[in-house]
Order: structure tokens, then C-alpha cells, then sequence
């Protein structure tokens, strides 16, 4: 769960129990309430039919008031006089208001249900006597309608809080976003950019202050790190073509075991010279050079290619005609000749070149007839420098550095270079839409060979 959600969870689980015991302390003081109010109501009645007992002007049957049962009880247990409803009954209770007060209050048990009672004595009755007035007590739940609109006011509570919550944690996120959305833009296109200030002084600023702390620093070591690998491959490409220069002399004037000394040493310079050209490669993708765009037509550019190589193994091609993409031409040679050497490297007698389109992409797929890749290998590939034990048995002075820089020019131009099978390795880009290739032909660049 995000942190938004995970907020308003949160504080609508606590609102949710703070409402529950709200609307129970509520309900509690309400049924506390309704007693003492229904008590009142029961003492006022008992002080009258005190009054008119005492008086001799109270009837028997004694009339209901409110609903109420009354019932006149002589200290000796008799009754002397009733409400209809309990003519001919027993006296609900015994009990007697306490010693030095003329009033009872309390909950007696009569007939199988509990009744709320009130009772005064009468002083001037022979013998003594006590006028109760009773009504069944009200359950927790008599009140539905106002328990029901506890719980919709506490549904309702606990809706607002959810609701400012997800906006104030969006609010406070957004500044969050829009720094991770312009961190992600940053690293993807260029690295030279820096996170906008917010103008505020509190946490986010602060954050944006380390992030372009951090970025700085990144950016002056990735920096460090391509000069240093330019630097030195431009530094060895004169004295490595010096010295084949020196060994290919050498090899004109020499035979025997000093011969193949000087082949082998040729063979080594020649590695050496292809890591150094890789190296290059490298970085330059990551100084972030920009492929030139042109329409580029495949099935063109795996005809030149293949008219320039005499492959010891079988190469089987279809092409189809017209898939022509937007790009740079030599660096997208540059990928087919990666793709290309890697699989005559690894097949066993042929390997096939497929040109194609698949919906709006256009797809270059390249396969050997060779043991392939293991599903766990089939990243692993593009790592730079990255040697599986098979590629370093069959050319052992690879750099590892080939599949990596086919990968980030296809990624450089939109598109992507995965292993689909066991040992094809697909090449998709997005193809060039009509409108493009009669705007480009109107006027835009020359094309560039290979």
C-alpha cells in the first residue's frame, strides 16, 4: 500500500474507534439521562397521589397517569389501593424508604420484569402507609432512532477524516512526486539537471537540497569515470597501431619460432585494439551523444552488411521489404554487427536474420543454431563485461562489452534488444510513419554509410 493509503487507514481506524467510544459514552449518558428523567416523572406522580391519598380524595381503582401503575401498600404487606393493572396483586415491594426519609427510589422485581419505582409514605395513614408508582425500566436500546443517529454521525466523522486525510498527505506528497518524477527524467535524459527548488523552508526543501548534493556528486564521478575511459583509449589507439605497424614490419623479416612469437603478439594487439574501440564506444553512450536521425531501412542495412562478410558459416535471411525506422544509421549498423558476430560465434553451422514488422514496431531478430542461452543468462548478457564460459572458450579475446552497447543504442532510439528464445536475440524499434519518411525525404539529412 502506498504511503497515502496506508495514512488514511490508519487514521480511519482510529477515527472508527474513536467514534465507537464516543457514540457508546454517548449512549451511555443518554440511557442515564432517560432513567433520571423517567425518575422525575415517577417522583412527581408519587409526591400527588401522596398528596391526594393523604387528603382521602384518592378513588380506588386508582386511575393511570402517563401510563404509569400506582399501588398503595400499608406497612403491614396490605394493599390499599391499585391501578387496574394491578388489582388483585400482591404489593410489587416490600422495601420502605430509608430510616428519617419519606422517599424510595429504586428497581424492584415484580411479576417477571424489573420496574423503575418511586415511593413517598404517608405520615397521617393509620399504621403507616407508602403510594409506589412504577413503570417497566427502559432496555439500553429503547432509544433505536437516536442509536442509529449516533452511528450515522459516526460513519459520517469517520468519512470527513478519511477524505482530509487522503488530501492533506496529497498535498504534502505532491511536492514529493514532482521531485521523484523530475529525479527519474534527470537520470534518464540528462544527468547535468538539477531537482527545482520548492521555495519553502521545512522537510521537502531539505530533501531536495540532499538529492541535488547527491547529483552533483554522482554527476562529477560519472564524469571522472567517462573522461578517464576516453582519455586512455584515445591514449592507446596511437601506440597500439604504432606497434602492429612495428610487428607487421617485423613479420616481413622474420621466420620460424620468432614468426609465430610476432603472430601471436599481432593476435594480442589486435584484441587489444577492438577493447579499446569498445571502450570508445562505452563512452561516448555514456557522455550521452544523441543518434542522428535518418530514415534507416533494415533489410538495407543486413544486405550491405552481409555483402561485406564471407562467414565461413551459413547465414539464411528474409527480409521484408519497406521497414524503414528513424535513426542513426551507424549506430544502428553497429548493433547488427554485434548481434551478427555474436551469433556466428556461437552457432554450429548457420545462422538466420529476420527483417520484419510486428504492429507499429519493427523487429530485427537474429538467431544461431547453437546450444543458446539459459533462462538465467539471459540478462546476465547485457551486463558490461559480462563473459558466460561458452563466449570466453570461443573467442577468448572478447571484451564483453558488445551486447551491452547494442542494448543502450537500442534503448538510445526508443526501442529494445531482448533474448526471446533459446539464442535469438530481437531488436525492436518503432517504425517510421509515413508523414516522417516524406518530411524526411523533403529535406533532411544525407544519408551516411556504414
Amino acid at each position: 500500500m502506498s504511503l497515502r493509503a496506508r495514512s488514511c487507514v490508519l487514521a480511519g481506524l482510529v477515527s472508527a474507534f474513536l467514534g465507537l467510544v464516543l457514540c457508546a459514552a454517548l449512549a451511555a449518558q443518554g440511557y442515564r439521562t432517560d432513567l433520571e428523567g423517567l425518575n422525575e416523572q415517577l417522583a412527581t406522580t408519587a409526591r400527588r397521589m401522596a398528596l391526594l391519598a393523604g387528603d382521602g380524595v384518592l378513588s380506588n381503582p386508582i386511575p393511570k397517569v402517563n401510563g404509569q401503575s400506582v399501588q398503595i401498600v400499608a406497612d403491614d404487606g396490605r394493599v390499599l389501593g391499585s391501578t387496574p393493572d394491578l388489582a388483585g396483586q400482591g404489593p410489587i415491594t416490600r422495601r420502605r424508604p430509608p430510616e428519617g426519609d419519606f422517599r424510595f427510589d429504586g428497581v424492584v422485581r415484580h411479576d417477571g420484569q424489573e420496574l423503575l419505582t418511586v415511593g413517598f409514605t404517608l405520615a397521617d395513614a393509620k399504621g403507616g402507609a407508602t403510594v409506589y408508582v412504577a413503570t417497566p425500566k427502559p432496555g439500553f436500546f429503547h432509544d433505536m432512532p437516536g442509536l442509529l443517529a449516533l452511528i450515522a454521525a459516526a460513519l459520517v466523522s469517520v468519512a470527513v477524516v478519511l477524505i482530509l486525510t487522503w488530501v492533506l498527505v496529497s498535498r504534502a506528497l505532491k511536492p514529493v512526486e514532482s521531485i521523484r518524477a523530475e529525479l527519474s527524467e534527470i537520470t534518464a535524459t540528462d544527468p547535468h539537471r538539477r531537482v527545482p527548488e520548492t521555495g519553502r523552508h521545512d522537510e521537502i526543501a531539505a530533501l531536495v537540497t540532499t538529492v541535488n548534493q547527491t547529483l552533483d556528486r554522482l554527476d562529477g564521478a560519472l564524469s571522472q569515470q567517462r573522461s578517464f575511459v576516453a582519455d586512455a583509449s584515445h591514449e592507446l589507439r596511437n601506440p597500439i597501431t604504432g606497434l602492429r605497424a612495428e610487428v607487421d614490419l617485423a613479420l616481413m623479416e622474420t621466420d620460424g619460432a620468432a614468426h609465430a612469437a610476432l603472430e601471436a603478439v599481432d593476435r594480442a594487439a589486435d584484441r587489444l585494439q577492438l577493447l579499446v574501440e569498445d571502450l570508445l564506444a562505452v563512452a561516448r553512450l555514456d557522455a550521452g551523444m544523441e543518434p542522428r536521425p535518418e530514415p534507416v531501412d533494415l533489410a538495407a542495412l543486413v544486405t550491405d552488411e552481409l555483402a561485406r562478410r564471407h562467414p565461413a558459416k551459413t547465414v539464411l535471411t528474409r527480409l521484408a521489404a519497406g521497414v524503414v525506422v528513424e535513426g542513426d544509421r551507424l549506430q544502428l549498423a553497429r548493433v547488427l554487427v554485434n548481434l551478427l558476430d555474436n551469433a556466428l560465434r556461437h552457432a554450429d553451422s548457420a545462422v538466420s536474420v529476420r527483417v520484419g514488422a510486428d504492429g507499429e514496431q519493427a523487429v530485427l531478430a537474429v538467431t544461431d543454431d547453437g546450444a543458446g542461452l539459459a533462462p538465467e543468462d539471459r540478462e546476465r548478457v547485457f551486463q558490461r563485461f559480462t563473459r558466460l564460459a561458452e563466449g570466453r572458450v570461443r573467442d577468448p579475446g572478447g571484451s564483453g562489452l558488445g551486447l551491452p552497447i547494442a542494448r543502450e543504442i537500442a534503448r538510445r532510439h526508443g526501442g529494445t534488444l531482448l533474448v526471446e528464445d533459446r539464442a535469438t536475440f530481437v531488436l525492436r524499434l518503432p517504425l517510421m510513419t509515413r508523414s516522417a519518411m516524406t518530411a524526411s525525404r523533403h529535406g533532411l539529412q544525407p544519408r551516411q554509410t556504414a
